[in-house]
């Protein structure tokens, strides 16, 4: 028999060492750590799942100023690099050569319910990926409320703006 076929015969008998492998789980006593449990969570983290953090996603929060604060802040975070400041679409990696998302401005995304929004920035859609890790529930519906607030100001119907605003935009329209 050929020497480097023995050679690759006791090399691939080495092979099947991963078959003896214990299987661990989380929460139940690890032997690497002398019998302990597992190492506590980081504080502030969560299970993906856990009740408690998603049921923050099943009730509107109530909207006020510092709402549309924290969505503005975490929208300029997470969302302005794509989506550009004003929820165009000209974010800076547009200009980079990464595919141009939808403007917010669209009849299509007006109409979408929040919970369709809050669903796209957790799980993404089409190119842009999931920020459930890294958005907070209580941050999404902010950034909801943000989104809400900048397609407002880009189709506010003429009759929700006060009296003399609209007299003014009518006359320098009229010029």
């Amino acid at each position: 028999m050929k020497p480097w076929l023995l050679l690759l015969a006791a090399l691939l008998a080495g092979c099947d060492d991963r078959a003896e492998q214990p299987l661990y789980r989380s929460g139940r006593g690890v032997p690497l750590w002398q019998g302990a449990d597992a190492p506590a969570a980081v504080p502030g983290s969560m299970a993906r799942g856990d009740g408690a953090r998603l049921a923050l996603l099943q009730r509107r929060p109530a909207l006020d100023a510092a709402l549309l604060q924290r969505g503005a802040e975490r929208y300029a975070i997470y969302c302005s690099p794509c989506h550009g400041l004003a929820g165009l679409g000209d974010g800076l990696v547009v200009a980079r050569g990464f595919p141009r998302p939808p403007a917010f401005a669209e009849a299509r995304l007006r109409g979408m319910p929040d919970a369709q929004l809050l669903q796209v920035i957790a799980e993404g859609h089409g190119v842009m990926y999931g920020y459930a890790a890294r958005i907070e529930p209580a941050d999404r519906w902010a950034i909801v409320a943000h989104l809400r607030a900048l397609q407002l100001s880009q189709h506010a119907p003429l009759a929700m703006l006060p009296a003399a605003l609209r007299r003014a935009l009518e006359n320098d329209h009229g010029r």
